[in-house]
């Protein structure tokens, strides 16, 4: 191995993490929409005068009713346009991009460390590099908490 790559296994880190948050972040917000009290069902099934809510914010879904992935997202787009199926994304990439790199990097170099103690490409291998990389990102991301 050269010195680059651990910058190169930190770059491709962050860079996957960014294209994977961008790729699954609609599906992460239809997720929310459907989790949430109330968005499709008042729009997409039940008929005017029907009531949701009941005492203590609770909402009842009528039997036989679930609200559909495909009908939420077109209800999005033709309501708020394409921009809110990536609502959340900015917060969510400043978490995923670094934490991704930091485990690329950490994974990679582990990797090397473990490989003069264990058979190269082994399953061991692969968990003692997983294993340490995962201690790093919680070290690292834990340390101004108190205990």
């Amino acid at each position: 191995m050269t010195q680059s790559d651990p910058i190169l296994h930190l770059l491709a880190g962050g860079c996957g993490g960014t294209v994977g948050a961008i790729l699954t972040c609609p599906l992460e917000v239809v997720k929310t929409r459907l989790q949430s009290s109330g968005f499709s069902l008042r729009s997409l099934y039940l008929p005017p005068g029907v009531q949701l809510s009941v005492p203590g914010g609770e909402v009842l879904r009528p039997a036989g009713v679930s609200p559909r992935l495909l009908e939420v997202l077109r209800t999005m787009l033709l309501k708020e346009g394409v921009r809110s199926l990536f609502r959340g994304l900015g917060p969510n990439l400043v978490g995923v991009a670094p934490s991704r790199a930091i485990y690329f990097a950490a994974y990679s170099k582990a990797k090397d460390e473990c490989s003069t103690v264990l058979r190269p490409d082994s399953t061991q291998l692969h968990i003692c590099a997983a294993t340490v990389a995962g201690k790093c990102l919680c070290q690292l991301f834990n340390c101004g908490r108190k205990r």
